[in-house]
């Protein structure tokens, strides 16, 4: 006990080294405090050692007042002069490593973000990124699950030269969490030129330089929520590298998720190979601890469905007393979900995760009849909507305005984070 309380006061006076900035502000507050007691000492006794004192140094015979006005003018100006050093030490501290000015701005945001619920993400694509951009304005207590089958660009690349899970929806869905300044701008970025770089992103070889450097997929992934200062955490649906596997209606066997995406025909069912792949701990303690669970939005057979498909994780989310929430996608998607409608894409989901969500969101308002030219254009048609069959099955609906049409239809990330908060009160 004694060899650590030396050892600890022998690290404090490391702030006593020249140059820290710290010893002035000390010896302006420690004034202050022997003026403070100098102060009360006037209030409360009156040897002949404090009428020399107040001699020397007060002059309260000369000036001729009273022991109880000069010790509390003292105590005051002692207080004040003690305060001033303290709250120029702790400026001159803070100045090294942020704003002292904006200090209480950013310990109100933090103290309200980490007061929000708890929420479980699991999709991939743009939608999933989206949308813990939103949440991340209203918790911090956010964990994003992403799909890591995807095998086409970068990540296809990637994915065969250094045998690891898909990266890129990992990377968009990190630098949608990151709070240093333009990380996000940083990660996205990708290479224009170079031999071998061209055409891929920083965040992707980011992480993967990160798994060269431990040799381990599920704690690169860890450093990296580490160095990007997340407001939250993102985990991979698996650590291990994973094959999509597709059965058409026609009964045809597709390996690769851009394979799948290809194909003619619907999509019967979808699996991974191998089908047991391991989850990160991290994953499972989210789950058992959340207060919402998010499917989607997202491609449903190549994003949202792969990102639950782990017999782990499956079973996790059926043990879960989280509320769950599917989000339907906008748009139907050629190849993947043609002519499916809001209650085929629910069904899906239900049959490859064995359980019900517990409520679906669907956009219902009208869209810019411009933007959805272009995209009848690409073979894309907002996802149909008919109440009746969710109300058969006794599965509530939540119906409103989650989305915009730009040069892209989307779902808006404050309208989606604001509905799926809303739900959980």
């Amino acid at each position: 006990m004694w060899t650590r309380t030396i050892k600890r006061l022998l690290l404090s006076l490391r702030w006593l080294r020249p140059g820290m900035r710290v010893k002035r502000f000390v010896l302006v507050a420690a004034a202050g405090m022997l003026l403070m007691f100098l102060g009360v000492a006037q209030l409360s006794w009156q040897g002949a050692f404090l009428d020399w004192v107040l001699d020397f140094v007060l002059f309260t015979r000369n000036l001729g007042l009273p022991l109880w006005l000069s010790g509390t003018l003292c105590f005051l100006f002692g207080l004040g002069v003690f305060m001033l050093g303290i709250r120029a030490m702790n400026r001159s501290i803070l100045s090294a490593v942020t704003d002292p000015d904006d200090l209480p701005e950013r310990i109100w945001k933090k103290r309200r973000l980490e007061a929000g619920p708890r929420v479980v993400a699991l999709g991939g694509g743009t939608g999933l990124s989206n949308l813990l951009a939103g949440l991340k304005t209203r918790t911090s207590n956010l964990t994003g699950v992403v799909a890591v089958t995807d095998d086409g660009g970068s990540t296809g690349r990637l994915r065969e030269s250094f045998d690891v899970p898909a990266v890129g929806d990992l990377t968009d869905c990190l630098a949608a969490l990151s709070e240093v300044e333009r990380m996000p701008e940083l990660m996205k970025y990708r290479f224009r030129r170079g031999e071998g770089l061209a055409g891929h992103t920083f965040g992707n070889l980011f992480l993967v330089s990160l798994f060269e450097l431990t040799g381990d997929f599920a704690e690169a992934v860890r450093m990296a929520d580490r160095v990007l200062a997340l407001s939250g955490a993102v985990y991979p649906s698996t650590p291990h590298p994973a094959r999509l596997v597709a059965e058409l209606e026609g009964g045809e066997r597709v390996e690769g998720e851009s394979a799948i995406r290809r194909s003619p025909g619907r999509v019967r069912r979808v699996w991974l190979e191998p089908e047991d792949p391991p989850v990160m701990p991290e994953v499972l303690r989210a789950l058992e601890r959340a207060r919402l669970v998010v499917l989607g939005p997202g491609s449903l057979f190549t994003s949202v469905i792969p990102s639950f498909l782990p017999p782990a994780l499956r079973a996790a989310l059926e043990r879960t007393p989280a509320r769950l929430v599917y989000v339907t996608n906008v748009m139907t998607e050629p190849g993947e979900t043609d002519g499916m409608d809001a209650y085929a894409h629910y069904k899906a989901v239900a049959e490859h995760l064995g359980r019900r969500p517990d409520a679906v969101l669907v956009h219902t308002a009208p869209l810019d009849a411009g933007a959805l030219a272009r995209y009848a254009e690409e073979g894309q048609h907002p996802v149909a909507y008919d109440p009746a069959p969710f109300a058969a099955d006794g599965v509530r609906v939540v119906e409103g305005d989650f989305a915009y049409a730009r040069a892209f239809v989307r779902h808006d990330p404050e309208k989606l984070a604001r509905a799926l908060l809303e739900y959980t009160r």
